[in-house]
């Protein structure tokens, strides 16, 4: 319903904010050394091509996310297989087809309404509100104004509306929603006994001769790995951000992009929505009646939204929509809204989801903020967009100087102020370090590890290893992989297989306590009755509400228990079941949240049909096998 669509747009947001702004991470507003060649495609779809230069900045981004996911886990060899680059080539394909589509159908989103999501955005907030110091934090981090990142918000978001009505329209069958509410939401009352792995550590022993087995057994799991000593030296625009605005130019930027800092007139509405159900006319005389009845005596409205209202969302608030401003709502909605005064109560208005009675209870004015309280934004900008232009007008030096320089780092250290910094332990998945990371990549390990670096001693090409950030590197020491000796890892060894030896121990008297409990029925020890469902654990792992919901209701009250992941042993009593009846309003967010699920298949199927209309071509068949070579076109 209405409340839904409102949920919908944050739920944009959420993809904005946390989906698509980690993407900006390693891609560079400028490139250096590279050459877009369009007659070296690799896949032409409409009138766009993918090059080989696209399909690499894709594979970086999509290797920093993962870095960032996965963390010690993370490989930088993880996408070098047929069918990552597959993926990454199809997603490639998509977004082209979306693009192009997006702007063939004049999809719009206002530049308002991605300024507005951005505002709203939790990790922009402090203490509950937007924060404007965070957000330039998150500008820097990224080396973009805030235009190109509100222009790129406003992009993606566009490239969302156009298919988010095809995934979100999925028709689940309501047996399959309710059965899987009832798997959700199906309760037991448990007390539970925790027999403790951690309780054994003491009653248990590891000898040498143990420790020495495992070790000569498991020799793979205690290498030191191949690494290297590397120094480095970062240039960015943080190394040229001294420049300040001609107070004059700062003057007429504001007054020329007034509109950034304009808050637009807001209003706050409640609302009762009629659905039309199968009878559309008798839905319109319904709304007609209530409208009637409000108007009649405005103080009702909340309790007449709360009985009548059909909207789950908002009627629970007494049909209470709070603060929005233009773009956000359908535009009939929204045409009744801003047409209306505060205290006006106006409808029935007809929109996709039913009949509305509107009553407009607050206004908020629209507003500018003064040049000078805005002042010290525009003179931060301006340095940062300047110190971006220089280091992109230097990038080129500093790239040609390391490599015609390639003894060392100093000279060109020396020549743009630069420190050179040292890392210790590089392998050739990069740092441990996630901070580290984000400079000492895979492409900087992969280039330190290649020949040019490890075997003739020369600097490392630069290497743009996030947006606007270039690394030049070299090895200074060069340590093969070897086995680390017993004594350094014989600690690490014996508590290894002391806790196994106490998990063991742990499920054996967790078994043996299990099969006198079912003979004595005694709770002694047991923790206070509480009810779990597989949707509200109360903390329990998954393993033990399984194992508590496999028993089955009729065979109530009764014992089972599970192994923990930390080794112990947790015995339930589940004393009874219930089932919780679902409401209406719950089945349908259900099945919004299933439909969601299920129409990622429509969802890929209309990005298959927009590429067939479009026209798709592929021009380096061998390229996703890793060909270097382009393939014969014809």
């Amino acid at each position: 319903m209405l409340q839904a669509f409102r949920e919908h747009k944050r739920w944009l947001m959420f993809i904005a904010m946390v989906l698509i702004i980690p993407s900006f991470v390693v891609t560079g507003i400028y490139s250096y050394n590279r050459m877009s060649q369009s007659d070296n495609a690799i896949v032409q779809v409409g009138e766009a091509k993918i090059t080989p230069e696209q399909f690499d900045l894709a594979k970086r981004e999509q290797l920093e996310r993962l870095r960032q996911q996965m963390g010690e886990s993370f490989r930088a060899n993880i996408l070098d297989n047929e069918q990552a680059r597959e993926d990454i080539l199809r997603m490639l394909m998509d977004d082209s087809a979306i693009t192009q589509t997006v702007a063939k159908n004049h999809v719009m989103v206002s530049e308002a309404e991605a300024v507005a999501l951005i505002k709203n955005a939790d990790a922009l907030k402090q203490d509950g509100k937007f924060s404007p110091e965070l957000y330039e934090q998150f500008l820097r981090s990224q080396g973009k104004s805030d235009q190109q990142f509100v222009a790129q918000v406003q992009r993606d978001l566009e490239k969302e509306v156009l298919i988010a009505g095809v995934s979100n329209a999925y028709p689940v069958p309501k047996a399959l929603v309710e059965q899987m509410h009832e798997i959700l939401t199906n309760e037991r009352q448990v007390r539970t006994l925790t027999i403790n792995a951690a309780d054994f550590l003491n009653s248990v022993n590891v000898s040498d001769d143990e420790v020495k087995a495992y070790y000569s057994a498991h020799l793979s799991e205690f290498l030191s790995p191949e690494h290297i000593k590397a120094e480095y030296i970062v240039l960015s625009p943080e190394n040229f951000k001294d420049q300040k605005a001609n107070p004059e130019d700062i003057k007429a930027y504001y007054e020329q992009n007034k509109n950034r800092w304009s808050i637009p007139e807001q209003r706050r509405a409640s609302h009762i929505l009629i659905e039309f159900g199968d009878d559309k006319a008798a839905a319109l005389k319904k709304a007609e009646g209530i409208l009637a009845e409000v108007k009649a005596d405005p103080s009702k409205f909340a309790a007449v939204a709360e009985k009548e209202s059909q909207d789950p969302g908002s009627a629970s608030q007494g049909g209470d929509l709070s603060f929005f401003g233009k773009g956000v709502m359908t535009k009939a909605f929204e045409d009744a809204v801003f047409n209306a005064k505060k205290g006006d109560i106006v409808g029935p208005v007809e929109t996709e989801f039913g009949y509305h009675i509107i009553y407009v209870t607050d206004i908020q004015a629209g507003s500018v903020e003064p040049f000078e309280a805005v002042k010290p934004e525009i003179e931060r900008e301006y340095a940062e967009q300047m110190a971006i232009r220089t280091f992109s007008e230097r990038a080129d030096e500093f790239t040609n100087m390391v490599y015609e320089q390639s003894d060392s780092l100093e000279p060109t250290a020396q020549k743009f102020g630069l420190k050179v910094e040292t890392v210790d332990f590089v392998t050739r998945n990069g740092v441990t370090d996630p901070e580290l990371g984000r400079i000492i990549n895979d492409r900087v390990a992969e280039a330190l590890f290649g020949s040019e670096c490890l075997k003739e001693k020369r600097n490392s090409n630069a290497i743009e290893v996030q947006s606007n950030t270039l690394v030049a590197a070299r090895v200074v020491e060069y340590y093969p992989e070897k086995e680390r000796a017993l004594d350094d890892v014989k600690s690490i060894i014996g508590e290894k297989l002391r806790s196994q030896k106490a998990a063991e121990k742990a499920f054996e008297a967790g078994k043996a306590k299990l099969a006198e409990l079912q003979n004595s029925k005694s709770l002694e020890g047991f923790s206070d009755e509480v009810w779990v469902s597989r949707q509200n654990q109360q903390g329990q792992e998954t393993a033990l509400i399984n194992a508590e919901l496999a028993l089955e209701s009729s065979k109530l009250p009764a014992y089972t228990g599970a192994k923990l992941a930390n080794g112990s042993y947790a015995i339930a009593y589940v004393e009874a079941a219930r089932t919780h009846q679902a409401n209406e309003a719950e089945l349908r967010g259900l099945a919004r949240e299933l439909g969601s699920i299920y129409g990622e298949a429509d969802r890929a199927g209309y990005l298959e049909a927009l590429k067939e209309a479009i026209g798709t071509k592929v021009l380096r068949p061998d390229f996703v096998k890793g060909e270097e070579k382009p393939a014969e076109q014809e």
